[in-house]
C-alpha cells in the first residue's frame, strides 16, 4: 500500500472516532434529564438515537421538533390556572425530562390520587427538557396565589448541572379554554442495551461530571431559593428524587449522587419540608437509558408517587374544594 493511502486511511479512521466519541457525549448530556446547560431546549430524543445507532433519522428529527411541545403545555398549564383560580388542591410536579417521563398522564395520576385515598386535585406533570432550577423558580412565581399546592421539587444529577443564578422571565400565551392532561412523551417501549447504558456513565464521568462540579454550589443555591419562594407563596415544596438506573449506574457515579441527595437533606431539614428519595427500584427493561422511564417503568413509579401524593395531602390538611 502506498504511504500515502495509508495516511488517509489512518485520518479517516480518527476522524470516525472522534464524531462517534462526540455523539455519545452529546447523547449523555442531553440524558441528564433537562436542566443541564443555561436552559436551551435540546432534541434529546434525536441525539440519543444517533449516539446508540438504534433509530432512523426521520424518528430523530421528529423527536427534535417535538422538543418545545413539553415547555409549551407547562406555560398553557400556568396561564388556564391563573385565568380560573383553582377551588381543589393543586399538586406540580417540577424537573426535566426525566420528571416528564416518570408519570403516564395527568388525568390517570389524578384518578391515582383520588383512588389511593387522597382529594380530588389539579396534578400536573411539569417537567420539559432539559430544565434548570431557575426555570423551576419563574413556574412557581407564575402559580396562582392563595392556592393549596403541593409542589413536587424533582432533583437528580441533571438538576445540579446549570450555571444559571436568575429566574427567567415567563410571558404566559392567552389562557386556553383547556389543557390537554397528556404531557408529551419521548420514550415508549424500546430501551437501549446495557452495553450502550454503560457506555453513557462512562460519557457522563467524562464530560458532564466536570460541568456538575463547576455548577453544583449556583445550582444548590438557586435550588435553596426555590423552597423560599415555595414557602412565602404558602406552598407545601417536596424535595423529590427523580428516576435513576441504580443497577447500571451503580458505584461509577455513586460520589455526585451522595453529593446532590446530602444537599437535599441539609436543605430539607433546614426548611421543615420532607425529602423523598427513590420511590422505587425499578429493573432495567423499565429505562430507556439512565434516567428516562419507558411505558412499564412510569406506570409503576406514577402508582408510587400516586400513594406518597396522597399521604402528603392528608398530611397538609389539603382536602380538597368544590371544583
Amino acid at each position: 500500500m502506498a504511504p500515502h493511502h495509508h495516511r488517509t486511511r489512518v485520518t479517516l479512521a480518527l476522524v470516525a472516532a472522534l464524531v462517534l466519541a462526540t455523539l455519545l457525549v452529546a447523547a449523555c448530556s442531553a440524558q441528564a434529564s433537562g436542566g443541564s446547560l443555561g436552559g436551551a431546549v435540546s432534541g434529546d430524543g434525536a441525539s440519543a438515537s444517533a449516539a446508540a445507532g438504534d433509530g432512523s433519522a426521520a424518528a430523530a428529527a421528529g423527536a427534535k421538533a417535538a422538543a418545545g411541545d413539553d415547555w409549551s403545555r407547562v406555560l398553557a398549564a400556568l396561564a388556564y390556572m391563573r385565568a380560573d383560580v383553582p377551588t381543589k388542591p393543586v399538586v406540580v410536579l417540577l424537573g426535566g425530562s426525566a420528571a416528564r417521563e416518570s408519570t403516564v398522564s395527568d388525568k390517570s395520576w389524578r384518578g391515582q390520587i383520588v383512588a389511593k385515598g387522597g382529594p380530588a386535585t389539579l396534578a400536573w406533570n411539569m417537567g420539559s427538557t432539559n430544565r434548570t432550577m431557575a426555570q423551576n423558580v419563574a413556574i412557581v412565581e407564575n402559580l396562582p396565589q392563595g392556592v393549596d399546592a403541593l409542589v413536587y421539587i424533582g432533583v437528580n444529577l441533571g438538576a445540579f448541572t446549570s450555571a444559571e443564578k436568575t429566574a427567567q422571565t415567563i410571558k404566559l400565551p392567552p389562557a386556553p379554554a383547556t389543557v390537554s392532561l397528556q404531557q408529551f412523551h419521548k420514550y415508549t417501549d424500546r430501551v437501549l442495551s446495557k452495553t450502550k447504558k454503560q457506555a453513557l456513565v462512562r460519557a457522563w464521568l467524562a464530560d458532564r461530571y466536570p460541568v456538575y462540579k463547576r455548577n453544583f454550589a449556583t445550582s444548590a443555591s438557586v435550588l435553596e431559593r426555590l423552597i423560599k419562594v415555595c414557602k412565602d407563596r404558602g406552598y407545601t415544596p417536596v424535595l423529590l428524587e427523580l428516576p435513576r438506573h441504580s443497577s447500571v449506574i451503580g458505584s461509577p457515579l455513586s460520589a455526585p449522587t451522595t453529593k446532590y441527595r446530602n444537599k437535599c437533606k441539609q436543605l430539607a431539614a433546614k426548611y421543615k419540608v420532607k425529602w423523598v428519595p427513590q420511590l422505587a427500584s425499578l429493573p432495567s427493561r423499565d429505562f430507556y437509558d439512565l434516567w428516562h422511564l419507558v411505558k412499564p417503568g412510569r406506570e409503576v413509579w406514577q402508582t408510587k408517587l400516586s400513594v406518597k401524593t396522597a399521604a402528603l395531602l392528608k398530611l397538609y390538611g389539603y382536602d380538597g374544594g368544590g371544583s
